[in-house]
């Protein structure tokens, strides 16, 4: 079976998304959740980070975090495709994986 790509990655389906999709903001949190279904048979994940987000080592781990969980938890949104952006904007949080994972959980009853 080959491997599928969840990053999004076109700069115009991501601009598509900050204009015409749904805006879930987690205000205790500082992230926000973009949102909106595509025509795929599948979801993409896109996180992102504001321009006060500094520290690379603490920004690429928490991609990666969201990316694991993601691709874990995929099965979740097996019967709707939908294209996610995250925006985090403040580097002091502490998000562990189960953090994420609980909060993606939430997020698909939502969505």
């Amino acid at each position: 079976m080959k491997k599928r790509n969840i990053s999004l990655k076109s700069k115009i389906e991501i601009q598509k998304i900050f204009k015409e999709g749904n805006l879930i903001r987690f205000s205790n949190l500082n992230l926000k959740m973009f949102f909106k279904s595509n025509n795929l048979i599948y979801s993409r994940l896109l996180v992102t980070f504001s321009k006060d987000f500094k520290g690379s080592v603490k920004r690429n781990r928490t991609r990666r975090l969201f990316k694991e969980v993601f691709r874990k938890r995929l099965e979740l949104l097996e019967d709707r495709a939908v294209d996610f952006v995250f925006v985090v904007s403040y580097n002091r949080l502490n998000l562990t994986y189960f953090g994420i994972e609980s909060l993606m959980k939430s997020l698909v009853l939502m969505v």
